[in-house]
């Protein structure tokens, strides 16, 4: 933990020396980068405890609600969007629209508090906070699902919308077969690379912000949860070490969305 105001400059200059921010700048980041490479992010003065096993230790169980989420986000967005262009300029389209408007506004936090005031407190359907098993896992999941889901949704109905005004769409509707068989045999495929890469990039919200804030609504035992109370401890190295983690899933999150890019469309080059 910090030192307390009244230490002295001994005190100061031990702990200093005990973080290794006392030596040159370049020193310390030639220490990082070696430490890095051997998968060694230092030492938690706050538990004591190498940072990168209490970061690791976590991991699993934001992976599972960034899975959870993800699956939210997919299972609702894609039907929506399919859905707005196939209704376009109806109800069924104004109703998407209303949703997504409302998700995208509405802050995630926000849509967790009101799903545990609902499903929680006044129904009692589900666990309020921690981690129980699967069913501690519904509410967090959408609470980070619905904001992602809005702006997916929005996403796919315009590239349909877009879709079914092209030459081929329009020959295929001419040709007798009926909008939904359009939209969910012709269209819908060539709106999936687009699709993929809106995923990614929610996927990437989710790692960065989106369950930092939801695992702390929750008591979701993670990553971002660890990390603002090592900030709360001013444990820098212990906050360094979940920044390097959750930033390399990032990494690997958009590696995988270029990969998946290039398998259902040939023609896109890998960056």
């Amino acid at each position: 933990m910090s030192l307390p105001l009244e230490a002295t400059e001994e005190h100061r200059a031990d702990r200093r020396a005990a973080l290794g921010i006392d030596r040159p700048l370049a020193v310390q980041y030639w220490d990082f980068v070696s430490g890095l490479v051997v998968g060694d992010l230092g030492e938690s003065f706050w538990q004591d405890q190498p940072a990168s096993k209490l970061v690791l230790e976590r991991l699993p169980a934001t992976l599972k609600l960034v899975a959870g989420a993800t699956a939210v986000t997919v299972l609702l967005a894609a039907p929506m969007g399919m859905l707005a262009a196939w209704w376009e300029r109806r109800f069924a389209d104004h109703a998407v629209l209303g949703f997504s408007m409302a998700s995208i506004s509405a802050p995630p936090f926000w849509i967790g508090y009101l799903l545990i005031i609902v499903f929680a407190v006044q129904l009692g359907w589900v666990p309020t906070f921690g981690s129980r098993g699967f069913v501690s896992l519904i509410l967090p999941s959408f609470a980070i699902g619905l904001a992602s889901a809005g702006r997916l949704a929005q996403m796919t109905r315009r590239g349909i919308v877009e879709e079914l005004r092209k030459p081929y769409a329009v020959t295929a509707l001419s040709r007798g077969f009926s909008r939904s068989y359009t939209i969910v045999h012709h269209t819908f495929r060539n709106v999936a690379s687009g699709f993929v890469t809106m995923t990614g990039w929610e996927l990437t919200r989710m790692f960065t912000g989106y369950t930092v804030v939801i695992e702390v609504v929750f008591a979701w035992p993670g990553v971002g949860r660890l990390a603002i109370h090592a900030i709360e401890n001013r444990d820098l190295i212990l906050v360094q070490a979940a920044v390097v983690v959750l930033a390399t899933l990032v990494v690997v999150t958009n590696l995988l969305v270029d990969i998946a890019r290039r398998m259902i469309d040939p023609r896109v080059e890998l960056a």
